[in-house]
């Protein structure tokens, strides 16, 4: 397409967006969208569902799986190195609508998942510290939908007024919760690493009034396997892959990253091997100094045998059952590791959503002013007031009505929009011979005269079907068809939206199709 065609599709012949973000900046947004310790949590309700898993198991098998999707995603933002990512790939290779469709799931996901770290924050952080500090009526103030709904709101728009000074001044927040993280992280392990189950158990056991031998024998009554189980281990892999989920989200930044072509292996397999070595040693620290067992049949009573649950209305996970066994201090920067997970995955999830709303709106599916940006600081601030508005209404509903708790099956969505995005790369070789052609030498190898590009993109798509059918299993009740119908409404909602817009435009005599035959400028 010739220059004046583009200039009549494009909203400008610049992104206008600044290339402020190197490799090390997209590693680490890459391991806080994956909110490293929220291990604490899916490590119990992976050992109450699936009896049987081996938890440091399944970080090498999400590790493998993530590496492999995760080279296919680098792969192909080296190729198409455009803010949108797979939007980009899948609306120019296979079809607009089904783009856009893939990308408005993941908009709605962030958001609508972003709800569920406030109530973390303030029930599974502030709760548990304002409790060891004896400030009960903060414990009581900070549970009240009410008050978590005011903290989100004013969390959401301190996030907006950050954002608005730009990557520079953004990414700086990134590496300090990186930072906090790590700091509980560390704490948490070298406790554990150097406690011994005995005097865990007898301390939890003390603390809340209970016989601590009779907690394993009272699960193995009530059907708890003696033994680590295979099939469990691949089914409770499930939480971990959930945990692990993001690990390619750089591609969404790539029209802001500098030398896409090692910044994003960079920032994809380095984010995959530091999340994995994180989760790793949470486990591992974990059974070392809890008793795989232990901990293993408090989660099992909590979710098969309540009745015989001895902790009462406290939860059995990580963090919090480490009260009981280590210092105050040391208990306080472990929980500060875990609310600055909660904080950073809220902070990057907007931050993503912000791009992907950009992207769409340069390609003129929304409206072209959410593609505006502040010239001093490069932030695209239209798109940024209505993200927060969105996801302040999206709190809402988190909160007080049951319509987002269908997320909990957001491993099938997920394997949905993979899978999606990995057709693309089958065919780009043959659809846009030219592209392949162009890029560098490091995505052009073959095998065996096969391009690596689709070898990678074929094993993505396979393992995208198995995580979409695991992602069927993590509520105890099983997968439900109202939660079918509205994970795949996302995506017919998605395909809707951009019908009108294809309407409108052809209307005004600007056929949308034509922005697709076309890359977006960088």
């Amino acid at each position: 397409m010739g220059s004046s065609s583009e200039l009549q599709m494009y909203v400008r012949r610049s992104s206008g967006l600044v290339k402020e973000i190197s490799a090390w900046d997209a590693l680490v947004y890459n391991v806080l969208i994956m909110a490293p310790t929220a291990v604490y949590v899916y490590g119990v309700w992976a050992l109450g569902i699936f009896p049987g898993v081996h938890l440091p198991t399944t970080v090498f098998l999400a590790m493998a799986i993530s590496i492999i999707i995760g080279l296919y995603y680098a792969y192909m933002s080296i190729i198409m190195p455009r803010t949108g990512g797979d939007y980009i790939w899948v609306s120019r290779l296979i079809h607009p609508s089904i783009g856009f469709a893939i990308n408005f799931f993941l908009f709605i996901t962030l958001l609508s998942v972003a709800g569920s770290y406030v109530p973390w924050f303030t029930q599974y952080a502030l709760s548990p510290l304002f409790e060891a500090y004896g400030m009960f009526d903060a414990v009581s103030w900070v549970n009240d939908p009410w008050n978590m709904f005011l903290i989100a709101a004013i969390f959401y728009i301190l996030i907006a007024l950050l954002m608005s000074r730009g990557v520079r001044v953004t990414k700086y927040a990134f590496w300090v919760f990186f930072l906090i993280i790590c700091a509980g992280v560390i704490a948490y392990a070298i406790s554990f690493y150097t406690m011994s189950p005995s005097y865990f158990q007898s301390s939890v056991a003390s603390a809340y009034n209970f016989d601590s031998n009779n907690v394993i024998s009272t699960a193995l009554a009530n059907g708890m396997p003696e033994t680590f189980l295979i099939s469990a281990t691949f089914s409770g892999v499930m939480f971990t892959i959930l945990n692990f989920l993001g690990f390619n989200n750089s591609v969404y930044l790539a029209g802001e990253i500098k030398e896409v072509k090692r910044s994003q292996l960079i920032a994809i397999i380095g984010a995959v091997l530091v999340f994995g070595l994180i989760t790793y040693i949470i486990y591992d620290a974990t059974y070392n100094g809890m008793g795989a067992n232990f901990v293993a049949s408090l989660a099992y009573l909590l979710v098969n045998s309540p009745d015989n649950y001895p902790l009462g209305e406290t939860l059995p996970f990580f963090h919090i059952l480490a009260r009981s066994a280590v210092s105050l201090p040391v208990y306080t920067l472990i929980v500060c590791g875990f609310a600055a997970m909660t904080l950073s995955a809220i902070l990057v999830y907007i931050f993503t959503t912000v791009r992907l709303l950009f992207a769409w709106s340069f390609d003129r599916i929304v409206p072209q002013f959410l593609s505006k940006v502040d010239q001093k600081y490069g932030t695209p601030y239209t798109a940024l007031i209505t993200v927060t508005v969105v996801a302040i209404i999206a709190q809402y509903l988190w909160l007080f009505t049951p319509l987002l708790s269908y997320f909990v099956f957001v491993v099938l969505g997920w394997g949905i929009m993979t899978f999606v995005a990995s057709l693309a790369g089958i065919i780009l070789p043959y659809k846009r011979k030219e592209l392949l052609e162009l890029a560098p030498a490091v995505v052009r190898k073959k095998v065996l005269g096969v391009p690596l590009l689709v070898i990678l993109a074929t094993l993505s798509a396979i393992l995208s079907i198995w995580l979409a059918w695991v992602g069927t299993e993590p509520a105890v009740s099983g997968l439900t068809p109202d939660a079918v119908i509205f994970l795949i409404g996302i995506y017919v909602v998605g395909i809707i939206i951009y019908v009108i817009s294809s309407v409108y435009h052809r209307i005004k005599g600007i056929p949308l199709e034509l922005a697709f035959k076309e890359f977006p400028p960088a």
